[in-house]
């Protein structure tokens, strides 16, 4: 069974890694910067110590328990645990440079720079997209820093603020309340039909008196239908003192993007 669950785990860390799509165009004013400022998480530490990971494939669904740590700015680290014993049989580590997967139960790894990935793929990656959609915050896919406001255009939809941008091709959207709270976000381009979108959910409040969603929902489209992944968070932690040492031991047999491919057909 946990043979099932770490290749589950290896397709879910690849469904992280592709994002584009398509959509229409909607009529756009400039916003000025002041209608812009979201409320931000301040932290130096993010940590969920315990989550719910649940990938919905083929109308099937599995789930595995697991962690977010995150040193803001540096290194996330994805644990994925065996039910019951909370063994860790997975890990994942995204960094500034790249993106690593240890498969414990298996004794392999991957790894890529996000440069050599962006090659394979032609996907512009970077830390900061991941470290974005884990905490809620707004961010534009090609840029690794923070978004300045004037990045954006708005549309005012009832309530909500549309906040839209457009790099190379790729067309980017957030939904934004009027709390200036991220809703929803979403990646497509006008190439293709490759989409992939997030929701936020059960917004609740945190020991230091933040909002924050404990559900994340991200799916993914394409021309064959719809891949989903919930996230749920149990608990959230704010600047906790934390371990973030990350190595792969040296006796895992490393694999290629393309065998990590063949292994999840």
């Amino acid at each position: 069974m946990w043979r099932n669950k770490t290749n589950w785990i290896f397709y879910f860390s690849i469904f992280l890694l592709f994002a584009v799509s398509c959509k229409t165009q909607k009529v756009q004013k400039t916003a000025t910067g002041s209608e812009l400022f979201l409320i931000e998480q301040e932290f130096t530490t993010f940590n969920v110590p315990k989550a719910t990971f649940t990938l919905v494939r083929n109308q099937s669904a599995t789930s595995v328990n697991g962690s977010v740590r995150i040193l803001k700015d540096s290194i996330i680290i994805l644990s994925f645990q065996m039910p019951l014993l909370g063994m860790e049989v997975a890990r994942a580590g995204v960094t500034q440079n790249s993106f690593t997967l240890v498969d414990r139960f298996n004794k392999r790894y991957f790894k890529a720079d996000f440069d050599s990935l962006r090659a394979q793929t032609g996907v512009n990656l970077n830390y900061n997209i991941f470290q974005s959609i884990f905490t809620n915050s707004l961010f534009v896919f090609d840029n690794p820093g923070r978004v300045p406001a004037s990045a954006f255009k708005e549309v005012q939809v009832g309530d909500l603020s549309l906040l839209q941008i457009n790099r190379e091709n790729i067309n980017q959207e957030f939904n934004v309340n009027e709390k200036k709270q991220v809703l929803s976000g979403r990646l497509f381009s006008n190439e293709d039909s490759f989409s992939i979108g997030w929701n936020y959910l059960q917004f609740t409040s945190l020991e230091s008196g933040h909002i924050f969603p404990y559900l994340v929902k991200i799916i993914l489209s394409d021309e064959t239908g719809q891949n989903q992944l919930d996230i749920a968070y149990n608990k959230v932690e704010l600047n906790k003192n934390l371990n973030f040492q990350f190595s792969v031991p040296s006796s895992y047999t490393k694999v290629t993007l393309e065998e990590l491919l063949k292994i999840l057909q």
